[in-house]
């Protein structure tokens, strides 16, 4: 990713939580468990998964490059970027401010990854694509989401993915 490619971290939430919120998804596609990831500046990529914990949409932030450092024979090593003491706070500031009742936080500093539970369910549609991911290939039921059909991978090509920038329409 080229540093053109970056967006802010506004713009990136922006685009994340409107599709979370309202991009419906067609009844024929069907969305990754994951979520989608969008890159942001400052070494960071956020997710937005419509069926996380409790069955609720939750934001992920990751360090989307981390540096190791090495702590010798038989040690684990440990990130030299984690994130910033009281990001993962901060994101859930930004997020109550920008509208959406924040359910729980966890992980964060001085861990590489973060997570935001909301309170208000994902767009139905988007919830309903999860849910179709789940289910797993219905042409090969044996392959559940491991399947490499066209059928399968057609419907992950109709899903709708977030657009960062995308202007709302009065």
């Amino acid at each position: 990713m080229t540093a053109a490619e970056l967006h802010t971290r506004a713009a990136v939430l922006d685009a994340g939580l409107r599709w979370l919120y309202e991009t419906e998804q067609p009844d024929n596609a069907h969305a990754q468990h994951h979520g989608e990831q969008l890159a942001a500046d400052g070494n960071r990529s956020y997710s937005f998964v419509p069926v996380g914990a409790r069955s609720l949409p939750v934001v992920v932030v990751d360090v989307a490059k981390v540096e190791w450092i090495d702590n010798g024979p038989n040690q684990l090593m440990t990130p030299a970027n984690p994130l910033e003491p009281g990001e993962l706070e901060t994101l859930a500031v930004e997020l109550e401010r920008r509208g959406f009742t924040v359910r729980s936080t966890w992980n964060g500093h001085p861990a590489i990854t973060g997570s935001v539970g909301l309170a208000r369910p994902a767009h139905p549609s988007q919830v309903a694509a999860v849910e179709r991911y789940r289910a797993g290939c219905p042409e090969h039921p044996q392959r559940r989401v491991f399947c490499d059909c066209e059928a399968w991978r057609a419907g992950f090509r109709r899903a709708v993915r977030p657009v960062i920038g995308r202007m709302r329409r009065a």
